[in-house]
């Protein structure tokens, strides 16, 4: 696997602050999907496309997230 192959399966890092657990997604609506269906938190995908394009996190709830690359 090249770099360019890594960089787009391994886009966002999302990580519970309380419990240290994290994960690894590739892509927004993965990580809207899985903050509602995991923590009840409702963020859409263009909501954190656009954040994460301004700022270099999103901390929701003790939820951190951000971009990889």
């Amino acid at each position: 696997m090249d770099l360019k192959e890594i960089k787009k399966k391994y886009q966002f890092i999302v990580i519970n602050v309380e419990s240290e657990e994290s994960w690894v997604l590739s892509s927004d609506r993965q990580v809207s999907k899985f903050l509602n269906d995991t923590y009840g938190i409702n963020l859409s995908h263009m909501y954190i496309k656009r954040h994460l394009q301004k700022e270099e996190y999103i901390l929701k709830e003790s939820i951190l997230i951000k971009n990889l690359w």
